[in-house]
């Protein structure tokens, strides 16, 4: 009987401390990463298979990936074909069906989320484009709501213990992306309609949530390096009267970037793409907060000269 009473305390600390332990989540890129952090608080431990300055459309399939993902409870991608090239190679290896699509601890964030720039016909003329739409969402913390609703939803299929934690820190992400997008909204009023180039479609939800309009775009189409006479046309078509500032990527070609805004007489302004890339940008919201204060910056020293 003594055996048995202790065989039992034995098995019943093991769950317990399985259930005590952080949550394994693996997600594709740092911004979900972070937005994870803010939700699970202490009760996950997060990892991102892509670091801050790699773009996530050209990561490779690795067997550490294949070895991280076996090992998780939750797999969050950001979806619309951002990761189309190497998540499904990833997944087929994988021998957690329940990280798999369909199961428990699978999260496509994107889900619920309407996407901007869905383009009506495919076709290979077009360059590399996402036919679900552009998939860099995380950019506005507002679209980026609907991702934590089902990054929550995620935690609370595979630990509904904590259920209730989950749902309070949704609730304050929510409040607070609300308060400090619409200050910023604001400061961007005086600017509304003030148009740039951007280098890649990365910023479009932000610059549409402030309300800066993207005149033209150093990418004659998406993902494909520019001509030297795409770059002079460029120059050609625009002025300061035209567009207030070129903004780019730091892992795209700053010297075309350079180039284009000199040639067009106005200030090259590199962004920060994801959570992690620069200093300050450690979640979602600082993320956004960092990129509106500098494109701020560039717009009223114009308007001061």
């Amino acid at each position: 009987m003594k055996k048995f009473i202790l065989s039992s305390l034995l098995v019943l600390g093991l769950v317990s401390a399985v259930s005590a332990r952080p949550l394994r989540v693996t997600t594709t890129p740092t911004d979900l990463a972070a937005l994870t952090r803010t939700l699970g608080g202490d009760r996950v431990d997060v990892f991102s298979l892509s670091r801050p300055l790699q773009d996530v459309h050209f990561l490779d399939a690795t067997p550490g990936m294949i070895v991280r993902i076996n090992r998780s409870d939750l797999f969050i991608e950001n979806g619309f074909d951002l990761e189309m090239g190497w998540v499904p190679e990833v997944i087929r290896e994988t021998r957690n069906r329940s990280v798999r699509p369909g199961g428990p601890g699978h999260v496509n964030a994107s889900n619920g989320i309407q996407a901007i720039q869905i383009p009506e016909r495919i076709h290979r003329d077009m360059g590399d484009v996402h036919p679900s739409g552009n998939p860099h969402y995380t950019l506005d913390p507002i679209i980026a709501q609907q991702a934590a609703r089902n990054i929550v939803n995620g935690l609370i299929r595979v630990d509904p213990e904590h259920a209730e934690l989950y749902r309070a820190n949704l609730e304050a992400f929510i409040s607070r992306s609300e308060e400090v997008v619409n200050a910023w909204v604001e400061k961007f009023e005086p600017h509304a309609g003030s148009q740039l180039i951007i280098y890649h479609k990365h910023f479009d939800y932000m610059l549409e949530r402030i309300g800066l309009v993207v005149a033209d775009s150093i990418e004659p189409l998406p993902g494909l390096a520019p001509s030297a006479r795409h770059v002079a046309e460029l120059i050609r078509r625009h002025s300061p009267e035209t567009v207030s500032m070129v903004i780019m990527e730091p892992w795209h070609d700053q010297r075309v970037g350079r180039q284009v805004a000199d040639g067009v007489g106005v200030p090259l302004l590199v962004l920060c793409p994801t959570v992690g890339s620069c200093e300050g940008a450690e979640d979602l919201i600082s993320l956004f907060e960092t990129n509106a204060r500098k494109l701020l910056d560039v717009l009223e020293a114009a308007e001061g000269e």
